[in-house]
């Protein structure tokens, strides 16, 4: 396992992360820290950074260096913002930068910028065609891409924050937010191949203002799960608040919570983009994904062969990424694989749709996840564990039903009032599911108590009120047949039949 350092260089902050990697292509952020620039200013009065402005930037990477000394980093990347191309001394910038603290900064273009972002996407979003749009402080990258393929692509410059600037001027906030929502859906409508995208396509919302406005509509809705990640924004509850919005003085609009943009005109012009979009490509739901161009930046970096390697399983990495960082089992492969066995071969009594293969797929990757906490009930654990674990290519449907399926490994355990609590995520008919996912899990993780991989086969037969399971078997199995027969009486109770495991 490695330590790789990132330094993202914008006009509006300086942001170091940290990444945790294994050579076998997986990663996580270990640490990340970000500091406010004001650099955006002068570029824009007269296009040069300022000795003041350039000397309080390399305060800050100094700071950061540090930190990657003391971590004792192998190699860091610094990357730049494509903005600074507009600095007529960007050269002499990043030069004293390089001779002050021996960080060599590679700027941005848009083509590598637009190959970031498409990299974020397919590791991140289950979906083989789409259409992203990312809401940065000072431009708008929009593309649409079909499997491994940018295929249309174009940048606004201008995004939340420039077109906040830009109508400043403007004091009545609804009359604002009316003229920010026109100016950006005429500048959408020039574009003509948005003419041509497909209303079927995943529509991806990526940057701050799209996390922003999933935060604000969760918390006005009481919506039980804290992930911006997977959230699906509808046009509905954004128009709704729009209008909330647009009718708030400055000093009620501060007080909203959950927001961190000290500006709030910037939430404001941040929401007239994402109406924009609604108007423009009328998509029923906007997917807001919180990995951007940095995640893109680290998967370009830690594999460099990643834009010819196909990304087809994005929830499989997903997985595999929090089992690597966050063991509990050596054997979760084997859980799965015994659990699909399971689930196959008892079909004619669970009669559940295929769909919910994706639900018992994360359930059985985690089903005892909740051991990171404690050993003790760490079925019931798993549950907040996979809430609040950051798992790429599954609806937040899907990963609150995997976590129900966790907690009712034992049937008792099943929490009436949680469910409740979770309503509007699920489905009322979900209820019976869950409890045989759950015991079709705890039934497959005890036929792989022995941490070797033994069951090579499962056949089923019902006889009359009783279900025996045939396993096949690489070595004698009684202990795994034993632990397994411990599920009957929870199996009587779920699918009514008595059972016999072979």
């Amino acid at each position: 396992m490695g330590k790789l350092g990132i330094i993202s260089l914008n006009p509006n902050y300086a942001k170091l992360t940290i990444i945790n990697y294994t050579m076998s292509g997986y990663f996580v952020v270990d640490k990340e820290v970000c500091e406010p620039l004001t650099l955006i200013s002068d570029m824009e009065r007269d296009g040069y950074l300022k000795p003041t402005r350039i000397s309080e930037t390399i305060e800050v990477l100094r700071q950061f260096r540090n930190i990657l000394d003391f971590y004792k980093i192998e190699a860091t990347f610094c990357l730049a913002d494509n903005a600074f191309m507009q600095a007529r001394n960007q050269l002499a910038f990043f030069d004293e930068i390089y001779k002050t603290l021996s960080l060599l900064f590679k700027v941005h273009d848009e083509g590598e910028t637009m190959s970031s972002l498409h990299s974020a996407v397919l590791y991140s979003v289950a979906a083989t065609k789409g259409f992203v749009i990312d809401v940065e402080p000072n431009y708008i990258c929009l593309f649409k891409y079909n499997r491994r393929m940018v295929v249309e692509s174009v940048t606004l410059p201008f995004g939340a924050q420039k077109l906040a600037d830009n109508f400043l001027q403007e004091t009545d906030p609804a009359y604002k937010m009316q003229k920010m929502t026109e100016y950006v859906t005429t500048e959408l409508r020039r574009i003509k191949w948005l003419e041509d995208v497909d209303p079927d396509n995943e529509v991806v919302g990526i940057g701050q203002s799209f996390t922003d406005v999933s935060k604000l509509i969760r918390k006005s809705t009481h919506y039980p799960l804290d992930q911006d990640n997977n959230f699906m924004l509808d046009n509905k509850s954004t128009l709704a608040m729009y209008n909330l919005i647009k009718g708030l003085d400055l000093d009620k609009a501060k007080k909203l919570k959950g927001i961190g943009e000290d500006r709030v005109d910037v939430l404001a012009a941040g929401l007239s983009i994402i109406r924009a979009c609604f108007s423009v490509f009328v998509p029923d739901k906007i997917h807001v994904s919180n990995h951007g161009i940095l995640y893109g930046d680290a998967i370009r970096i830690l594999f460099a062969q990643s834009q010819e390697r196909p990304m087809v399983d994005v929830l499989g990495y997903s997985l595999s990424t929090i089992e690597e960082f966050y063991p509990t089992a050596n054997n979760i492969t084997d859980i799965y694989d015994v659990s699909i066995m399971l689930y196959k071969q008892l079909k004619v009594l669970h009669k559940l749709p295929k769909l919910y293969t994706r639900v018992l797929r994360i359930a059985a990757s985690m089903c005892m996840s909740g051991k990171r906490i404690s050993y003790n009930d760490f079925e019931k654990k798993s549950f907040d564990v996979i809430l609040n674990s950051d798992i790429n290519g599954a609806t937040h449907q899907e990963i609150v039903l995997a976590a129900f399926v966790c907690a009712s490994q034992n049937v008792e355990d099943f929490s009436m009032t949680d469910w409740v609590r979770y309503k509007d995520v699920v489905l009322e008919e979900d209820v019976e599911s869950i409890k045989k996912m759950g015991i079709i899990v705890k039934m497959a993780r005890n036929l792989c108590c022995s941490g070797i991989k033994n069951i090579k086969e499962i056949t089923c037969d019902i006889l009359g009120d009783t279900v025996i399971l045939k396993t096949e078997v690489a070595h004698n199995a009684s202990l795994e047949i034993s632990q397994a027969m411990s599920c009957a009486p929870d199996f009587k109770k779920i699918f009514k039949k008595n059972l016999q495991i072979l």
